[in-house]
């Protein structure tokens, strides 16, 4: 089986696989409970329950959420990083889940759903944050809502707009395009219709719509659904809204004078966690109402063209570059800062590797190309061996190549590529990758992904000695 890992494709956030940025609440409890839980737990016994998959005839694929969803968990360890949190239901005594408190309860949550519809305009700003193995994952949501449908919903680098009857959806990441469809009865109806699979974590849109005694449905989101109000307190001058969901519960902290909300606490089981895993999920809200949005509502459509779905959003997937083509020139620093150009090493074999620290393959594979660094070195072969660091993830990029390089104690130099502008232009969406460049500046061979099988130090040499005889 050949191991790749996929790169970070340029396609909408809602749509993109979870080795990614997952800016949805849930993709980030999936993401979780299935990639953490099982993919990383089951790796050490099991190579190939890595989110990695081999490669098709058009290049290397990027894993699928069914792989991930699919790899075995591991219930033992999931218990053991994942202790059991505690339901809100915990923090109401028997008073404030009575018959009369429930229907205080009730009466405050309609009161909710009201003030969000009278309010004429208004921001908020939704943070919400998540306990993971090793930290928090901690998003945020930018909202602002004008007169009607009109609404603006900005997370990361997404941007949703609905204005004077249209709903547009932009991606910073693919600048020339963006969607616009016709508004369908209501913003809620629209999304559901026309991008199938986007759910914010924001009761906002919801509550502005709901019906009378139906405001609990607001805040199905997440993998989690409500029924009903289970209880109602005041506490530290704030009134607390408890709905039961079952598996799981949410409490609702809302400011008694402008009956909106302030801060949201879910505890969940998410779909796929074995039993008794149980997340909390925090929520704090800044919402300010106002006449009139300043600034207004606004999408810029200059310099882009409009298509009809996310899926023609997506950029037609790169093509690995051809042996006999010209390798793209690249000029890259290497660890220590210095500049390498591979038109200074025309007239030698430059063997080029690309690869990521977060690449189970890749780290599988590069010591076989150390190996081959080694080889050249020792038979003096006139042979530039490169390693080029990749679509590296999180802060501190350079640090942490460092430190893993520094680590492996490899005998040749990485260059680093972090935004992915060469490894784009040699045409891989997945690493590792291996490129032969012959000593007319001509590709001589490619190999992509990792075969444990495989015999690659001795196909590379190979193909370097050939190269090397054929130029005399």
């Amino acid at each position: 089986m050949v191991l790749s890992c996929g790169a970070p494709v340029q396609i909408p956030p809602l749509h993109r696989n979870i080795g990614n940025d997952m800016k949805i609440l849930q993709q980030i409890v999936t993401a979780s409970t299935l990639f953490i839980g099982s993919s990383l737990f089951a790796q050490d016994a099991k190579p190939t329950t890595a989110p990695a998959t081999a490669p098709t005839a058009a290049g290397q694929a990027a894993p699928t959420e069914d792989d991930i969803a699919n790899a075995p968990i591991d219930e033992a360890q999931m218990a053991a990083m994942f202790p059991k949190s505690p339901m809100n239901a915990e923090s109401f005594d028997a008073a404030a889940k009575s018959p009369e408190a429930i229907a205080k309860g009730v009466a405050m949550l309609d009161q909710v759903a009201a003030a969000y519809k009278a309010a004429p305009a208004m921001t908020d700003t939704v943070v919400y944050t998540v306990k993971i193995p090793g930290g928090e994952q901690k998003e945020s949501i930018g909202l602002s809502m004008g007169a009607g449908q009109d609404m603006q919903i900005k997370v990361a680098t997404m941007n949703l707009t609905c204005l004077n009857g249209s709903v547009y959806f932009a991606e910073e990441s693919m600048a020339d395009k963006f969607v616009q469809v016709p508004l369908d009865g209501t913003l809620l109806n629209t999304i559901k219709e026309k991008f199938p699979g986007m759910l914010f974590p924001v009761p906002h849109l919801a509550l502005r719509s709901a019906a009378p005694g139906k405001a609990v449905d607001s805040f199905g989101f997440g993998g989690s659904s409500f029924e009903k109000v289970s209880g109602f307190q005041e506490k530290d001058g704030s009134a607390q809204i408890l709905l039961d969901g079952g598996e799981s519960d949410m409490m609702l902290t809302v400011n008694p004078k402008t009956k909106l909300l302030s801060a949201m606490a879910l505890v969940m089981s998410p779909p796929g966690a074995p039993a008794g895993i149980r997340f909390a999920v925090n929520f704090t809200l800044d919402p300010k109402t106002m006449d009139v949005l300043t600034p207004a509502i606004s999408f810029d459509t200059a310099g882009r063209k409009a298509v009809a779905s996310q899926e023609e959003m997506v950029p037609t997937r790169p093509e690995a570059i051809a042996v006999g083509a010209v390798a793209p020139g690249f000029s890259l620093q290497d660890l220590s800062g210095k500049t390498v150009t591979l038109a200074d090493l025309r007239g030698k074999i430059v063997v080029v590797d690309f690869w990521a620290t977060w690449c189970g393959p890749c780290r599988k594979g590069l010591p076989s190309i150390n190996a081959l660094a080694q080889w050249v070195a020792e038979t003096k072969q006139p042979v530039v061996v490169l390693g080029i660091n990749v679509w590296e993830r999180g802060d501190n990029t350079v640090e942490k190549s460092k430190e893993f390089w520094t680590k492996q104690a490899f005998v040749f130099p990485t260059l680093l590529d972090h935004a992915g502008d060469v490894v784009k232009q040699y045409g891989f969406d997945g690493i590792p990758a291996t490129v032969i460049i012959g000593m007319d500046g001509k590709v001589v061979n490619v190999h992509t992904g990792f075969d444990p099988k495989s015999d690659l130090v001795g196909d590379l040499k190979a193909e370097i000695l050939k190269a090397i005889g054929t130029k005399g």
